[in-house]
């Protein structure tokens, strides 16, 4: 019996502790203060999974502030790939996928990229899950 094939090309990672605060998009405009924090389910260096009380669309903009136990704070941009209902939480569980890393005003910085890929080995890790059922 088929799974839904994994689309993600990183593999994602938990770690513990890590929190994330965000401000959407509306319109033309971002808005002007950030979430309260909420928790991060996952990430990898294209993406992110957390919590998100906001309403927001499939493609709007994010912006996100990641803070990590260890003190490093990272500034982010990407934009909504999926969003699940959380049993009736309030919350959604929510997909970002982050934007190109580069010197260009809508990319990430390098520095992100770099810390990102090196979060790894603090992670619990979660591999891939294969496209069948055994």
């Amino acid at each position: 019996m088929k799974k839904e094939e994994e689309r993600r090309s990183f593999e994602r990672v938990e770690l513990p502790g890590v929190s994330v605060r965000y401000k959407v998009s509306k319109g033309l405009s971002v808005l002007k203060n950030y979430s309260q924090a909420e928790t991060v389910i996952n990430l990898s260096k294209s993406g992110i999974a957390f919590y998100m009380k906001q309403p927001a669309n499939f493609g709007t903009p994010v912006e996100m502030k990641l803070s990590f136990p260890d003190g490093n704070d990272l500034l982010l941009k990407g934009k909504i790939r999926w969003k699940k209902n959380t049993n009736g939480s309030g919350n959604e569980t929510t997909g970002v996928m982050f934007n190109p890393f580069g010197s260009k005003r809508e990319y990430n910085s390098i520095k992100a990229l770099e810390y990102l890929r090196a979060i790894k080995d603090q992670a619990i890790n979660h591999p891939l899950k294969n496209s069948e059922e055994d």
